[in-house]
């Protein structure tokens, strides 16, 4: 079909034209012609008849029947369109033999034919239009961005309180008993805590390590003592538990040297201590892995008895002409003169 306004070729049916969008959806023409019917029957009959020919219904008598029938034409806009123009008057013969139809003139109906849904005009007729996107959007954002700081902040107008609303039990912490009050500046100043000096600090550690030899000391005399009573009588039980303690001594030993090596004498004050007390260490150590020598070839012997000689010349090989051991006698001469004193 061709657009009335803008003579466009449109497809057939649609409501609107898609270049121009002026309505085109005019409904059908509807002839009315002038004539003559039966009101009972509806057949056509003459303007002198005054009884229908064909039921006997009597008639209205017309004095004045038009001399020209004529078929009035009449055009119909659907809404929205703007002063339609009338339709010109179409000449249509007249009936006026009543024997010629019985049937009442057909009207044709004013409704408009149904589009075609797959048309293309009818598909953009469905789509919603811009502002209804705009407007869903924006409603689906606002919905989304609610529901969001709903879960995410719940309303609680004590959320952001910092004060504390009940007392709380610190008792693990260090501090036995519940808090009732916070400590702050108003509380009145501590003692001040003095801190050692670096000689200070290096005079605790020597003096801590000097005591520590004089113990591993008195521990080795009681092992060389209990070797002379088990070694050769004693059980293999009392012998193990003998290697043991004497493995344990020599490794005590060993730590205490190495923590030796590492305090700091770096200003010099307390150089010539450390170095006495690593001395002594490493005679302690020279003759506790003798000892331990001595217990492990003990418990290893079968017959302690009979391998008694070579046992006891195990443990006393570095002893001197009084009968004790060398490094014994160096350690017992110089330990009491190199204790550490402080220096101020």
């Amino acid at each position: 079909m061709i657009c009335p306004t803008c003579s466009t070729h449109i497809p057939d049916g649609s409501l609107r034209c898609p270049a121009c969008h002026a309505s085109v959806g005019v409904t059908q023409l509807m002839p009315a012609l002038q004539g003559r019917w039966c009101p009972s029957c509806g057949v056509a009959v003459a303007w002198e008849d005054e009884v229908c020919p064909s039921c006997g219904f009597p008639l209205e008598r017309v004095w004045d029947a038009p001399s020209e029938p004529k078929v009035a034409v009449e055009s119909l806009a659907l809404e929205n369109d703007d002063d339609p123009e009338p339709a010109e008057d179409v000449e249509e013969p007249v009936v006026d033999d009543a024997s010629d139809t019985r049937a009442m003139a057909r009207i044709e109906s004013a409704i408009p034919a149904e589009d075609d849904p797959e048309s293309k005009v009818a598909v953009q007729e469905r789509l919603p239009r811009t502002r209804a996107f705009l407007l869903a959007s924006v409603a689906s954002a606002m919905l989304i961005i609610s529901l969001a700081l709903w879960i995410t902040h719940p309303w609680d107008p004590n959320a952001n309180s910092i004060k504390a609303t009940e007392e709380r039990d610190t008792s693990m912490a260090g501090f036995p008993g519940t808090v009732e009050s916070l400590s702050g500046q108003d509380e009145e100043p501590q003692s001040v805590v003095e801190v050692p000096s670096g000689d200070d600090a290096t005079f605790a550690q020597l003096d801590e390590a000097y005591e520590k030899l004089g113990r591993y000391e008195e521990r080795a005399d009681q092992s060389t003592a209990l070797f002379y009573e088990k070694a050769i009588t004693g059980s293999l039980d009392e012998r193990s538990q003998a290697k043991r303690d004497a493995a344990a001594l020599a490794i005590d030993v060993s730590n205490l040297i190495d923590t030796l090596g590492q305090v700091d004498v770096t200003s010099g004050t307390y150089a010539e201590d450390l170095d006495n007390l690593i001395t002594l260490s490493n005679w302690l150590r020279n003759r506790v892995d003798r000892i331990s020598l001595a217990w492990d070839a003990a418990l290893k012997s079968e017959n302690p008895s009979a391998d008694e000689r070579s046992l006891m010349a195990l443990l006393e090989a570095e002893n001197g002409d009084d009968g004790k051991n060398a490094y014994e006698k160096l350690f017992e001469d110089n330990y009491e003169q190199w204790r550490p004193e402080h220096k101020e």
